[in-house]
């Protein structure tokens, strides 16, 4: 019996279902929501969470302000305390980077300024260049009325061009949405 599908069109369908594979079972986990936490705010004595509901209206302004749309209005932010003062606050979020989603965490000191960022997830098959302390470092002490823009105020990891403006995204909105729905309305 001849076959239906030539040889490049049975290349073509590998490479497809090999792709499809790749993308759904390459997530390199490199840390835990808990994990991360407990780390990070070792020092605090309690470390509790702050849900975030965006109205109609803030979250309109939110996307003009960034400059995006925002793929839902709800956020939660950890907040960690020591007595009745606030040590610091954590977003998880995730970004899109070339295909797949990228998950980070940024962490903030209790006035908003950025402490630390890391790749929580990491799904595509190259640009991981952003895991390396030397590009997450240049977002520490940015706020929200700080710059973000890749290749400008953040530099670039060749190789790794997309991520980085992931990771750029991500923490610009975090810095903003803390900001504007936490810190102005505390």
């Amino acid at each position: 019996m001849k076959s239906v599908f030539n040889k490049a069109a049975w290349i073509f369908v590998l490479a497809l279902f090999g792709a499809g594979l790749a993308a759904t079972g390459r997530a390199q986990v490199y840390f835990s929501v808990r994990g991360l936490l407990a780390e990070q705010f070792r020092e605090s004595e309690l470390v509790d969470f702050e849900r975030i509901e965006l109205s109609e209206t803030d979250r309109e302004g939110l996307e003009k302000r960034l400059g995006q749309k925002l793929e839902r209005g709800e956020f939660i932010f950890y907040v960690a305390h020591s007595g009745s003062r606030v040590d610091g606050y954590a977003l998880f979020d995730r970004e899109i980077g070339q295909h797949e989603y990228i998950d980070f965490a940024t962490f903030f000191d209790g006035e908003g300024r950025v402490t630390r960022v890391e790749v929580v997830a990491y799904r595509e098959p190259y640009g991981e260049g952003i895991r390396s302390k030397r590009f997450r470092e240049q977002f520490v002490g940015r706020q929200a009325a700080s710059g973000f823009r890749p290749g400008h105020d953040i530099d670039i990891i060749s190789g790794a061009t997309l991520s980085a403006h992931a990771m750029a995204k991500a923490v610009k909105r975090a810095t903003v949405l803390l900001h504007d729905a936490v810190l102005s309305s505390s």
